[in-house]
């Protein structure tokens, strides 16, 4: 295998990884926010709030993206409205798809909290918590400097801030099932090019053109979805031992449904 697909296959990977962990995430911070909170009213806010910086990335990535490319847009909304099937919509913006928004528009607007989420938590990575260092220190293997990479790590000016920050923008930008419709009819786009391309004996010199530049692209992506769940992976645990704690002081339990992961708390 050429060592050039490895960030296509690695960020394929990790996308998945990456949603599974959301789901997981979204369904057990709102059952936290279930326990300490008692109502499913007020739970509903507070499991807003602590995503709320995420949130407000993504629906004006929406907005900024449907501006860009000439798509008239209507209400943005960053009020979470519970959906008839339990599930809770965090924020919507509203934009007009008319004859002539096409799939690669459309595609393009879904896309845009991933594109600016990725940004962002590469530019937090690079400037704020050295990646750069940290990942040199895991290639050497060295015990010592990979202590002294994790050591500077912890040492960041307000870490915890900047954590906090990642975990929200990392849980927000992963497209919605509504964010994806268009990303089927792109795709076709792409390979009717891609065959056209062929059969005018073009394919190699796009490939020549396109092939660093896509590798290069795909490796900061794979990176920034390496940090998302590295990111997620901590949260996950913090979010499971005060799910427990509570449970067990309040004596309660959260009972979670399996379509929709909607917890409802049961004594």
């Amino acid at each position: 295998m050429s060592f050039d697909l490895m960030p296509f296959i690695w960020v394929t990977l990790a996308f998945m990884i990456l949603l599974v962990l959301q789901r997981w995430i979204h369904a057990h911070l709102h059952g936290l926010s279930l326990l300490i909170s008692g109502k499913p009213q007020y739970a509903v806010i507070l499991y807003a709030i602590v995503l709320f910086p995420g949130v407000v990335l993504h629906e004006v990535s929406h907005w900024l993206a449907a501006s860009l490319l000439g798509v008239r847009t209507g209400k943005l909304s960053l009020i979470p409205r519970v959906q008839p099937d339990g599930a809770i919509q965090l924020g919507y913006v509203e934009y007009y798809k008319g004859r002539t928004l096409g799939p690669i528009r459309e595609s393009l607007i879904g896309g845009a909290p991933l594109i600016s989420g990725t940004l962002v938590i590469l530019l937090i990575g690079f400037r704020v918590f050295n990646v750069e260092g940290l990942t040199a220190a895991l290639q050497t293997g060295d015990v010592d400097h990979l202590t002294l990479a994790l050591s500077q790590l912890f040492q960041t000016n307000d870490f915890f801030v900047w954590l906090y920050l990642l975990f929200a923008i990392c849980n927000a930008m992963m497209p919605s099932a509504s964010d994806r419709r268009a990303w089927p009819a792109f795709l076709l786009v792409m390979v009717v090019v891609a065959v056209i391309a062929y059969f005018m004996g073009l394919a190699d010199v796009v490939v020549a053109n396109l092939a660093g530049p896509v590798v290069t692209v795909f490796g900061y992506l794979g990176i920034a979805l390496s940090m998302a769940i590295a990111v997620d992976l901590v949260f996950m645990a913090v979010i499971a031992a005060l799910e427990a704690i509570v449970g067990r002081i309040k004596g309660v339990t959260v009972r979670y449904r399996s379509d929709t992961d909607a917890p409802s708390a049961a004594n």
